[in-house]
């Protein structure tokens, strides 16, 4: 008997990050949080308020518009060819 497994792949563009840590990643639409170190999402909610947990504090996604930041260039794409020489 064969079995048969199915594979679904979803991939995110994550352009903004925390200025904080450089690894906790957003996407555009702020809805999506990642842990790039780990590669796992951290969205989470608490008291129906969605956000993440950071060093013991709860950071809810509609008020951290100030603490984000747009990823640099140069640090977006890794290999490229100019930035390898």
């Amino acid at each position: 008997m064969q079995y048969k497994t199915n594979l679904i792949l979803v991939s995110y563009e994550l352009n903004t990050r925390f200025k904080q840590c450089n690894y906790i990643q957003f996407t555009s639409d702020l809805k999506r949080v990642f842990n790039t170190r780990t590669s796992k999402e951290i969205t989470t909610s608490n008291n129906m308020k969605k956000g993440f947990w950071l060093n013991r504090k709860f950071y809810r996604l509609d008020r951290i518009k100030n603490e984000i930041e747009l990823i640099p260039k140069h640090e977006y794409i890794k290999d490229d060819f100019l930035t390898n020489l």
